[in-house]
């Protein structure tokens, strides 16, 4: 900030004083943030009996176990509703968003937990993925977020295939400008594993869809010499069937690798993570032989475009927007009550405001900080004073 048009006279600007719109606009920003990662979860309901749910908040508790902080056969996940109603007061980790995943809570990994929402959880979450943000860990660095002996700037972004998060400096290459100039990454050790990716790299914006489809038209899963057997009562077409059966194969394996191009010294693909614009998914090939690599990778997931971060975040932001409407039907709903209850919840309401002014102006005038102990304190003692003066009542005249 500069300061050297303050006018005379007056005393030097702190740059560190933030002003109360500063903290909306930061708290409305982070509102915005937590209803697109939190609101496309269940917060009443365990997600357990669901099975494995496609994509859900979870969190890691290190309370009841906090020896997965070392041992990776103690890693364990929970999910929203449990966090908020099992776990309570417990030290959580955030694990933003997972795939296929179902709660752990009070389950096989988590026996001396007790799930509240959900208690008969018999059998056990073998196909639960554990990576090492379930320990507090991330990157390759494998370091905890935030880290209090890391003072360099920095931002962290996820793997969409193995969902860790990694510094942008430790991404082996170049970001692509900012955060908003690609929808997903992939890590530079996913990239190895699924090498397939590869041959996308500078190819997918270029990349004439039909061409991409006429891979599904040659796709001769299932065709093979047997298959043709209908065509040896012509004699004279049979040489041309299986000319054209091992021309549509070959037709096939062409058009597969058209787009696999990251071989050779001028392979668009260098090293490190990539970078991915929206609906890249949509152009991976599904032939036969990619869709079976695809399987045996297990990343049939990219396929998926309900699958990404981005869907699911909208998915949040709807039933915010669900949930906005839910409000004018509460407005609507107290406009229908009779005048003594309105006047019963105003009221209540106004002696509540009354009573919160009162509290936060003695700490402003005492200059003291407010803690937890206190705003809990002050709840108790207004319920205290409503079970001593009971309830009003109210005459209209």
């Amino acid at each position: 900030m500069d300061n050297s048009n303050d006018a005379a006279g007056s005393s030097s600007v702190d740059t560190s004083s933030v002003t109360m719109v500063d903290v909306l606009k930061e708290q409305v920003e982070l509102e915005a943030e937590s209803d697109a990662v939190l609101a496309g979860s269940d917060e009443k309901n365990c997600t357990y009996s669901q099975g494995y749910v496609g994509r859900q908040a979870l969190y890691a508790c290190l309370t009841c176990l906090p020896e997965s902080r070392v041992d990776e056969e103690k890693r364990a996940g929970v999910c929203l509703a449990c966090s908020y109603h099992c776990h309570e007061g417990h030290e959580l980790i955030e694990l933003y968003t997972k795939r296929n995943f179902r709660c752990d809570c009070g389950g096989k990994r988590m026996p001396e937990a007790r799930c509240k929402l959900d208690p008969l959880k018999l059998e056990a979450n073998d196909e639960n993925l554990y990576n090492q943000n379930f320990s507090g860990l991330y990157c390759i660095c494998k370091r905890p977020y935030p880290d209090p002996e890391d003072t360099t700037p920095d931002e962290m972004i996820q793997c969409v295939v193995c969902e860790d998060w990694y510094h942008t400096r430790h991404l082996g290459t170049e970001m692509p400008g900012n955060t908003k100039n690609f929808a997903e990454m992939v890590c530079g050790d996913c990239m190895q594993r699924v090498s397939v990716l590869k041959n996308y790299v500078g190819n997918i914006e270029s990349s004439d869809r039909t061409q991409l489809d006429e891979t599904l038209q040659v796709d001769v899963t299932g065709l093979d010499e047997s298959s043709a057997a209908d065509t040896s009562v012509v004699d004279d077409d049979a040489g041309k069937v299986e000319e054209n059966l091992n021309s549509s194969k070959r037709a096939k394996l062409d058009i597969c690798t058209k787009p696999h191009l990251g071989e050779g010294e001028n392979a668009p693909y260098k090293g490190g993570a990539a970078f991915w614009n929206d609906g890249w998914r949509k152009h991976l090939c599904r032939c036969s032989t990619c869709m079976e690599s695809y399987r045996d990778l297990k990343v049939e997931f990219l396929l998926n475009e309900s699958d990404t971060v981005l869907w699911y975040e909208e998915n949040g932001r709807v039933k915010t927007e669900a949930r906005g409407s839910l409000d004018q039907q509460a407005t609507e709903a107290f406009n229908r009550m009779g005048r003594v209850q309105q006047v019963e919840i105003l009221s209540g309401y106004n002696r509540l405001k009354e009573r919160l002014n009162e509290f936060f102006n003695t700490f402003v005038t005492n200059n003291q900080v407010v803690t937890e102990k206190d705003v809990t304190d002050f709840f108790a003692q207004l319920k205290k004073e409503k079970q001593d003066v009971g309830t009003p009542s109210y005459f209209c005249r």
